[in-house]
């Protein structure tokens, strides 16, 4: 996908700079022009598009309490839950962002918004017990619980900061992040006979109690670490690392540290 990027973004590059080279001298060249005979700068307005590897990873335990409420829900009286613990795994993201920079000298300074969609999944699993009203005593019942949260996508409002040393700018970045998130709760009663239930006794089937949270919004901060490096006068490529943390998204603990590499265009 970033190769398809590049190649587009090339292309544009070039016919915008085959067209300013075919205006007049007093027409031709700004500020914001990166040529072979001077330092290349930065500022101006940019968009482009980014592909990446990531690890998620949820924090659930704070969710143990809604997990064990359904299980309430089941009939379970007095019931108790071990916790559900913390789950990461790698992922994908790919996205776009766009932003503007204004430079001094070798300073630069930035703000630009970001959007990457993420789309997996993490779950947790636990167990609980407590005494069972319903149903025929003289059966068992064990009963678990798990929640799954998918990570759909997340924004970011970023400021940047950083130095232009020829070809090259180092950055760092900080700013808001604005997340979305399906959750959904699980808790499964199984019903089984044993030694003191008498002949003929009808085994009900699993009770499964679910709740959905669909599209749930939750809120926190970005930063990270990056290099853009100047490919053509309008034309840049970018490496860069980015933490991203959501505190509190409905109970869960969300984190991410993503890897990408982009390609964009400035004017």
């Amino acid at each position: 996908m970033l190769r398809w990027w590049m190649c587009a973004l090339a292309i544009i590059g070039t016919a915008l700079d085959a067209r300013a080279a075919d205006m007049p001298d007093f027409l031709r060249g700004s500020s914001t022009v990166i040529n072979t005979s001077a330092p290349a700068r930065w500022d101006g307005v940019y968009f482009g598009g980014h592909v990446g590897m990531g690890v998620p990873g949820i924090d659930f335990t704070n969710n143990t309490n809604d997990v064990r409420v359904l299980a309430g829900l089941a009939g379970i009286s007095n019931p108790t839950a071990t916790p559900l613990g913390n789950q990461d795994s790698t992922s994908k993201h790919f996205g776009g962002f766009a932003g503007y920079n204004a430079q001094w000298d070798g300073a630069v300074i930035g703000v630009e918004g970001n959007y990457n969609w993420v789309d997996k999944a993490l779950t947790a699993t636990n167990s609980i017990a407590g005494s069972f009203v319903p149903g025929n005593p003289t059966l068992a019942y064990s009963t678990g619980g798990s929640e799954t949260a998918r990570i759909i996508d997340y924004g970011t409002l970023r400021l940047r900061g950083g130095w232009a040393a020829g070809m090259f700018m180092p950055y760092a970045t900080f700013g808001l992040a604005a997340g979305r998130m399906d959750i959904n709760r699980t808790v499964v009663v199984t019903a089984s006979a044993t030694g003191a239930t008498p002949p003929g006794t009808v085994v009900p089937p699993p009770l499964v109690v679910t709740q959905n949270l669909d599209n749930q919004f939750g809120y926190g901060w970005a930063a990270g670490l990056g290099v853009d490096f100047c490919l053509m006068a309008n034309l840049f490529m970018r490496a860069e690392y980015e933490y991203v943390q959501f505190p509190d998204f409905h109970g869960l603990n969300a984190h991410m540290h993503n890897v990408r590499v982009g390609a964009a265009l400035k004017f």
